[in-house]
């Protein structure tokens, strides 16, 4: 039997945001997607805001005798949203699956401290990002008879991070649950599914220079006797994409070892 006999994803149009990594240790939770999804039979649109982040994607799909392109976009820009999309379209002839995986969390603050500038630039990132792309990709999908549309939130959104407030992240991933439920509602009757990947303290390049002390608490944080990765986050995120998870919508899946499941911390 052929090895694409099994692919789970064959024959589908797939788009990753936040498909680069930025450098340093490890696999990004998006590059690690975009990867996966390439050699379960996808074929790939990389979206990032820096084409050289997106390189090693590439070259890693292309290397598996994979299919990608890639898009350079800001996704807080609707039109960059849509022009990704339309790259999508014209370059594969259909839409399937969305990975929304933008997010960023460099604003801090309670909401004394935050300003609004600070709560506008979390909603653009975190939330806005989402509604952007999956504005331009339901249609499509809906054409293309029905597909499945993923956004990455973060247990943040139900355990913030004690004595580091940051009130706009948390409450953005927070809206990200909300948003991938009212999703999962109104595109149901057209055979989009829209579920969320709620990932825990993943080691990823983002965090890769924090090692010492934070890798450690990070490889403590959990019940599991093992760090999360970007490939875990992946794994999921092919199983919601695929015909294995077909009646599977409107679910938030932690992928945490078990973190939200411990104590809050002193």
């Amino acid at each position: 039997m052929d090895r694409r006999d099994n692919l789970r994803l064959d024959g589908r149009v797939a788009i990753v945001s936040g498909a680069g990594t930025h450098g340093g240790q490890g696999v990004g939770n998006g590059a690690a997607t975009a990867i996966l999804m390439a050699r379960e039979g996808a074929r790939l649109v990389l979206v990032d805001a820096v084409s050289e982040w997106m390189d090693a994607t590439k070259a890693a799909i292309g290397a598996d005798g994979g299919q990608a392109t890639s898009v350079v976009a800001d996704v807080t820009n609707a039109d960059d949203c849509e022009r990704a999309v339309k790259t999508a379209v014209e370059t594969y002839g259909a839409l399937h699956l969305l990975h929304n995986n933008v997010g960023g969390g460099s604003v801090r603050g309670s909401v004394v401290e935050a300003t609004e500038e600070d709560w506008q630039r979390s909603t653009s990132i975190n939330v806005m990002s989402m509604i952007h792309m999956s504005r331009y990709s339901v249609p499509h999908m809906k054409s293309a008879g029905g597909g499945s549309i993923t956004n990455v939130s973060s247990v943040t959104a139900l355990r913030p991070k004690a004595g580091a407030s940051s009130a706009p992240y948390t409450v953005n991933k927070a809206a990200v649950v909300g948003l991938t439920q009212a999703m999962a509602l109104d595109h149901a009757p057209d055979n989009i599914r829209v579920n969320c990947i709620m990932p825990g303290l993943m080691w990823t390049p983002r965090v890769a220079s924090g090692a010492g002390a934070m890798r450690e608490m990070r490889q403590t944080s959990t019940p599991l006797p093992t760090e999360g990765e970007g490939w875990d986050i992946a794994w999921a995120a092919v199983f919601l994409a695929s015909d294995e998870a077909r009646f599977v919508t409107g679910v938030v899946l932690p992928v945490d070892g078990g973190f939200l499941l411990t104590s809050a911390p002193n």
